[in-house]
């Protein structure tokens, strides 16, 4: 949304030290952000951290047409659940509705609105709020909630409206969404949220992230609120730096290739960030108050009005609407649509990519300046113009980029030794928006997966030597979409 302008969770111990990424630039992380900011340093090590199921690994958002930390964050729980959609094709499958109120501005399903502005269509953006539980604006617009269900991902929303164990309003009512959020993180889900950023003017949140995990000095089976927990998240490489001859650090653009990537050795891009939950919590001013940290969670007020996007009650789909607030907004992807629970869980992998450079394909560098670390996370080249071009993100553009090659590799895990499996690849050609509503949903099967065989473009029977299976390597091309899913040789 917004630019820089049955399942068990693993829980591992780790007495000794600070995770330190394997950066390219040395010093790369969070701590410089925080240092520029004038802010306190990252939190030491907790005791014990709680992580989702699999992996989540980072992934670098596009910033052109507003941002897509939205579609990022859905990126990140696909690949943990055997799907690739790119970003722009993210924006398609929620298959939101041409609003009444477009003023014949066009369609929603694009990229930058019709005729593109420097305002992005938010009716195709992935937002957190839904329509039609007062909050948001009348109209339809991309929301989490059915982008997910369309991508065929199992999705729960934090309930604003009634808040989880208590109301959402008030520190109270911010406790009660971190209690959420721990909660649905030690159920093993990728969970995603809505956090401000020091420097912006939205009442309730500016970017959305993807919880990484969540330390404690606690019992991490405990989903109680304790201040010293630490949230760690994903931003999608919102914030970037460069260093300079003499060694000090500066904000930078975010280009089509993440700085720091590769033998850069003097970008950075650090994704991780942890906050307390004691610290984590704060009202729009004092996030952006001098020595705030880069990033806060808003404390809800329901009491007070604010503004909020509107979805088609206006042109190019960018009116605001007033609505009680402000309220947090976070939703949790627990696995694929699987109405009859028999899918194993899948991680889909990008091993490697290339970019057309002048006729030739290029290996794209891999970013490690995160722990764990993005790799070949980010597509390349960005939305909006030739490389090079939409550097800072402002350029807009309904047109689909040039794709790229993709290597990718899935492992099946939770298998039990001897048993058969199999699994299904469904390969689907990029999204053209065509379709609205439930309509756009992937033609992917959601039950009777081995009744469904023919449904998919290629089938893999084995039998499990162990509890993970992994597939050879295989290419694709990032304008397609890509879903897997394993089930038992016996399941319906």
């Amino acid at each position: 949304m917004y630019r820089k302008t049955a399942t068990f969770a693993l829980v591992w111990m780790a007495f000794a030290t600070i995770q330190t990424a394997n950066a390219s630039a040395p010093a790369c992380g969070q701590a410089q952000v925080e240092k520029l900011l004038g802010a306190p340093a990252p939190p030491a090590a907790s005791s014990a951290y709680i992580v989702p199921k699999g992996t989540v690994s980072p992934f670098y958002q596009w910033e052109s047409n507003n941002g897509y930390c939205g579609e990022a964050s859905l990126i990140s729980a696909g690949l943990n659940n055997g799907q690739w959609l790119s970003q722009y094709n993210l924006r398609q499958v929620c298959g939101t509705f041409f609003g009444p109120e477009t003023n014949g501005y066009g369609a929603s399903l694009l990229q930058a609105g019709n005729p593109p502005g420097r305002n992005a269509n938010y009716n195709d953006q992935v937002l957190l709020q839904t329509p039609g539980q007062g909050l948001s604006g009348s109209y339809d617009f991309g929301f989490a909630a059915r982008c997910a269900a369309n991508a065929r991902l199992q999705l729960t929303s934090y309930p604003t409206t009634t808040g989880y164990q208590s109301a959402n309003t008030g520190t109270a009512g911010y406790q009660d969404f971190m209690k959420w959020i721990k909660a649905q993180t030690i159920a093993g889900k990728q969970v995603t949220l809505g956090v401000l950023f020091n420097g912006s003017d939205d009442d309730q949140y500016d970017h959305i992230v993807s919880v990484i995990k969540i330390g404690t000095n606690h019992s991490p089976t405990d989903p109680s609120y304790y201040a010293d927990d630490v949230l760690y998240f994903d931003d999608h490489g919102l914030h970037t730096l460069t260093r300079n001859s003499s060694g000090q650090w500066a904000w930078t653009s975010n280009p089509g290739v993440p700085p720091g990537a590769g033998s850069d050795p003097n970008g950075c891009t650090p994704y991780v960030y942890g906050y307390t939950f004691g610290s984590l919590g704060k009202s729009r001013t004092a996030a952006n108050a001098n020595g705030a940290g880069a990033y806060s969670v808003v404390i809800p007020k329901s009491s007070t009005s604010v503004l909020t996007v509107a979805g088609n009650t206006g042109n190019k789909g960018t009116s605001l609407a007033s609505v009680p607030g402000p309220h947090n907004f976070g939703f949790a992807v627990s696995g694929p649509v699987d109405s009859q629970g028999v899918t194993l869980p899948v991680t889909l992998n990008l091993v490697q990519t290339q970019t057309l450079v002048n006729g030739s394909w290029r290996v794209n560098p891999a970013d490690t300046n995160s722990t764990p670390a993005v790799g070949y996370n980010y597509e390349n080249p960005y939305i909006g113009g030739a490389p090079g071009t939409c550097d800072d993100g402002d350029c807009v553009s309904n047109a689909q980029p040039a794709a790229m090659q993709m290597t990718l590799q899935a492992t099946v895990r939770g298998l039990t030794a001897g048993t058969q499996y199999k699994l299904y690849e469904y390969d689907l050609p990029t999204l053209t928006g065509a379709n609205t509503g439930t309509a756009a949903a992937l033609n992917v099967p959601t039950a009777n997966f081995n009744a469904n065989s023919a449904m998919a473009t290629s089938v893999t029977t084995f039998t499990a030597q162990g509890a993970t299976y992994t597939t050879p390597t295989f290419s694709r091309t990032s304008d397609q979409v890509v879903v897997l899913r394993a089930v038992p040789s016996s399941a319906p």
